[in-house]
């Protein structure tokens, strides 16, 4: 049986896979999740210190310049 992952995990995962800026659209189109989810899952990521906006879009912490 396997664990479905929450949108946050989702998300984070892909902005590590990507190790670019992307935008809220991107992440939908790559994820199929929710916009409006993405963009509060993406806030909540932002308080956990995980992900940075930047000029260009979302970014892992790790990642940004």
């Amino acid at each position: 049986m396997s664990e479905r992952k929450t949108a946050k995990e989702i998300i984070l995962e892909v902005l590590k896979k990507e190790k670019r800026p992307l935008s809220p659209k991107e992440i939908q189109k790559i994820t199929g999740l929710n916009y409006n989810t993405i963009r509060g899952r993406l806030q909540d990521l932002k308080k956990a210190g995980l992900v940075v906006r930047t000029e260009k879009g979302w970014i892992y912490k790790e990642y940004a310049k």
